[in-house]
C-alpha cells in the first residue's frame, strides 16, 4: 500500500513540475558560434509577458541544462521602450524536443517487449526444470519407462528449442535499448533538467515581448580534419580543411548561422593581482639523519620550506594570440549527430627537399617549406598526409604564421649512408707530447627516383670543450652553411644516380689527456 501511495505522489509531483512547461514559448537558435569544446548560442523569440503592474512584466523561457546561466545575456528587440531590470533562473525538468520524445517512446516499447521476452524465457526455464525432475519419477514396467522417456524427450526438445530461439531476441532487444539510451544521452548532453529563466522588464504594457538572448553551452564543439596532398614535381600541396561539428543540446538546429572559432573563449573576468617581488638570501635547511627509516621532516620545517619555495617562484606569463572566426552560413544539425563541413580548400606553393641525417640513419624525409603572403592560423587537428597519390599516414597538424615546414614521412627511394673510409689513432706529430685522432668518411646519396631531388644533409660538428683540444675539419664540397654545432649541405641528387660528400676530421690533444670521443669513436 505504501508503495502504491508513494508512486501516486511521485506521479503527481512529476505532473506538477511538467505542467508549467506547456506554457513555455520555445525560441529557436538563429546563430551559433562553435568553439573546440563549447558553443555560444543566440536565440530570438516572441514571449508572452505576464504583467506585474501597469508598466512592469516578466517573461519566462528555457535554455538547455548543460548551459551556464551565468553567461546569459538578454536584449530587448521590441517594444523599443522596454528595458531589462533583472533575470533569475532555476532548474526544472527538461522539456524534450520532438525527436527525443519519439526516441523515448520507442525505447519504452522496446522495454515492454524485453520484459515480455524475459517473462517467456523464465517460463521456459521453469518448464525445463519440471521435465528434468520427471526423470526421477518411478516407473513400474520397461514399457512405461520407454513411454515416459520419449514424452520427456519430446517436451524437453521443444522447450529448449524455443529457449534457444528466444535468447538472441533478448540479446538483440537489450542492445537496441542500450543504443537508444546512448543516442538520447548524446542528444541531451546527459542532462535531465533545463534552466527556466525569468526576465523582469520595465516600461512595457504589451502582452508579449521580443527578446534576443545568448548563452554558453557545453556538449557542443568542433574539431579540424585536414588533408595535405603533396605533389613535389608541381611544387605544391593541395590543402583541404574540413570541420566536424556536433551538438547535444536536446534541440535540433534548423537553418542556423554557424560560425567556427579557433580558440576557446576566456572566462577570466578580473586581472590577477600583482605578486610582491622579494629578493633575499636563500635559507639553507639542514636536517640531521634520522634513525627511524622514512621519518618525515618536522611540520614547522616543512611549512618553512614550502614558504621559501613559493616566494622564489617567478610569476608565469601566458601570451594570447588573436583568433579567427569562420562563417559557415546557414546549416542544420540534429542533436546528438555529427556533421562534416568544408572550411577551406586551396593549393600552397611549396619548395620540397629531402632531409638527411646520415649519422643517425640512412632514411631521408620529404620536407615541404611553405611560405604565405599573409598570416595563417590553422588550429591543431588530425591530418592525412599524401604524397604522389600514396597515403603516408595520419598525425596531428597545425600551422601559425607566414611559413612552416611540413614533413611527409621517409622516402624509401632516396637514401643517405655514411661509409667510413679511414680511422687513425696515435699518429706521429711534430711534438712527442701530443696524441692525434683522425676520421675520414664519405656520405653517399642514392636517388632511385626517375627525377632529380634536392637533399639537405645535416651532420654534427665535433665541439671542443678544452682549449688544449684542437680540431680540424675538411670537406669536399664545402658545406652550404655551418653553425657552431652542425654543417649543412644542400645538393641535388641526379635521377637514378648518386652524389657523394667527403669529410675528414683531425684531432690533436696532450698525450696524457684522457679523451671522451663521444658517440663517434
Amino acid at each position: 500500500m505504501k508503495r502504491i501511495v508513494s508512486t501516486l505522489f511521485a506521479g503527481l509531483a512529476a505532473w506538477a513540475i511538467s505542467l508549467p512547461l506547456s506554457s513555455y514559448t520555445l525560441a529557436a537558435p538563429v546563430e551559433v558560434t562553435l568553439y573546440p569544446a563549447s558553443a555560444r548560442i543566440i536565440e530570438i523569440g516572441k514571449l508572452p509577458l505576464k504583467p506585474l503592474d501597469a508598466m512592469t512584466g516578466e517573461a519566462v523561457f528555457l535554455i538547455p541544462g548543460q548551459s551556464d546561466p551565468e553567461t546569459l545575456t538578454t536584449k530587448v528587440i521590441g517594444p523599443a521602450n522596454a528595458k531589462v531590470l533583472d533575470q533569475r533562473w532555476r532548474q526544472v525538468a527538461r522539456q524534450d524536443d520532438r525527436a527525443v520524445t519519439l526516441l523515448k517512446a520507442d525505447m519504452e516499447k522496446l522495454k515492454k517487449e524485453l520484459w515480455r521476452l524475459q517473462a517467456e524465457n523464465r517460463s521456459l526455464e521453469t518448464q525445463i526444470q519440471f521435465w528434468q525432475l520427471q526423470t526421477k519419477a518411478r516407473v513400474k514396467t520397461p514399457a512405461e519407462a520407454v513411454n515416459t522417456a520419449a514424452s520427456i524427450g519430446r517436451h524437453m526438445k521443444k522447450t529448449v528449442q524455443e529457449k534457444l530461439t528466444l535468447e538472441p531476441l533478448i540479446e538483440e532487444t537489450t542492445k537496441k535499448i542500450k543504443d537508444l539510451e546512448e543516442t538520447i544521452l548524446q542528444m541531451t548532453g546527459k542532462k535531465e533538467t533545463s534552466w527556466e529563466v525569468t526576465t523582469v522588464l520595465s516600461g512595457v504594457a504589451a502582452r508579449e515581448v521580443a527578446l534576443s538572448y545568448s548563452y554558453t553551452v557545453v556538449g557542443c564543439g568542433w574539431s579540424s580534419l585536414y588533408r595535405l596532398e603533396a605533389q613535389p614535381l608541381k611544387r605544391l600541396v593541395r590543402f583541404t580543411w574540413d570541420a566536424e561539428i556536433w551538438q547535444s543540446t536536446g534541440q535540433d538546429w534548423r537553418q542556423v548561422n554557424i560560425r567556427l572559432a579557433t580558440l576557446q573563449p576566456r572566462k577570466v573576468m578580473e586581472p590577477p593581482e600583482l605578486p610582491p617581488w622579494i629578493v633575499k638570501p636563500q635559507e639553507r635547511l639542514i636536517y640531521r639523519n634520522r634513525k627511524a627509516a622514512g621519518e618525515a621532516m618536522p611540520l614547522a620545517a616543512a611549512a618553512e620550506a614550502a614558504l621559501v619555495s613559493s616566494e622564489g617562484e617567478a610569476p608565469s606569463v601566458t601570451r594570447a594570440s588573436s583568433f579567427h572566426v569562420w562563417e559557415m552560413g546557414k546549416r542544420s544539425l540534429a542533436a546528438g549527430h555529427r556533421q562534416r563541413l568544408q572550411v577551406r580548400e586551396e593549393e600552397w606553393p611549396v619548395e620540397f627537399l629531402h632531409l638527411a641525417r646520415p649519422s643517425q640513419g640512412e632514411q631521408t624525409f620529404v620536407r615541404g617549406e611553405a611560405r604565405f603572403a599573409d598570416d595563417r592560423e590553422i588550429p591543431p587537428g588530425t591530418a592525412l598526409f599524401i604524397i604522389d597519390g600514396s597515403l603516408v599516414g595520419k598525425r596531428p597538424f597545425s600551422l601559425t604564421g607566414r611559413e612552416g615546414a611540413i614533413y611527409f614521412g621517409s622516402d624509401p627511394l632516396v637514401r643517405a649512408t655514411t661509409v667510413l673510409s679511414a680511422r687513425y689513432s696515435g699518429e706521429k706529430s711534430l711534438f712527442a707530447d701530443k696524441q692525434t685522432q683522425r676520421w675520414e668518411w664519405r656520405i653517399v646519396i642514392d636517388n632511385a627516383r626517375n627525377y632529380p631531388v634536392r637533399v639537405r644533409v645535416e651532420e654534427p660538428l665535433p665541439q671542443s670543450r678544452d682549449e688544449r683540444i684542437q680540431i680540424g675539419v675538411k670537406n669536399d664540397p664545402a658545406p652550404t652553411e655551418s653553425t657552431h654545432e652542425a654543417q649543412i649541405w644542400i645538393v641535388e641528387a641526379p635521377a637514378g644516380g648518386k652524389r657523394q660528400l667527403l669529410t675528414a676530421v683531425s684531432l690533436e690533444a696532450p698525450k696524457d689527456m684522457q679523451l671522451d670521443l663521444g658517440w663517434r669513436r
